[in-house]
């Protein structure tokens, strides 16, 4: 499965490590946060249902750490659709857990 990302997630997740470089003074958390998304996320290739379902039927949401990242399975690609922090206000999340 060929792997695919938004330019939502992108610039989502370009704001997240740049708040904790900004935060720390350092990009070594980041750069280890950043690994753990991408291990992650790589798993979804080879196991694409791993992720949590929501109310919409194709979208599954995988939750690392603090982070819950949206993506829909169409054909032989994931596509990830957006990053968050799941200790942002759950009213404001376009997709919620089955």
């Amino acid at each position: 499965m060929n792997i695919l990302y938004s330019s939502l997630f992108l610039s989502h997740l370009e704001d997240i490590l740049f708040f904790y470089d900004e935060r720390n003074g350092s990009d070594t958390f980041s750069r280890k946060l950043l690994q753990k998304f991408q291990r992650q996320i790589g798993l979804l290739a080879t196991m694409p249902d791993i992720g949590r379902k929501t109310n919409h039927a194709n979208i599954r949401i995988l939750f690392i750490d603090d982070y819950g990242i949206e993506y829909e399975r169409i054909n032989n690609d994931i596509i990830i659709i957006d990053i968050y922090s799941c200790l942002t206000n759950p009213a404001l999340r376009r997709f919620i857990k089955a």
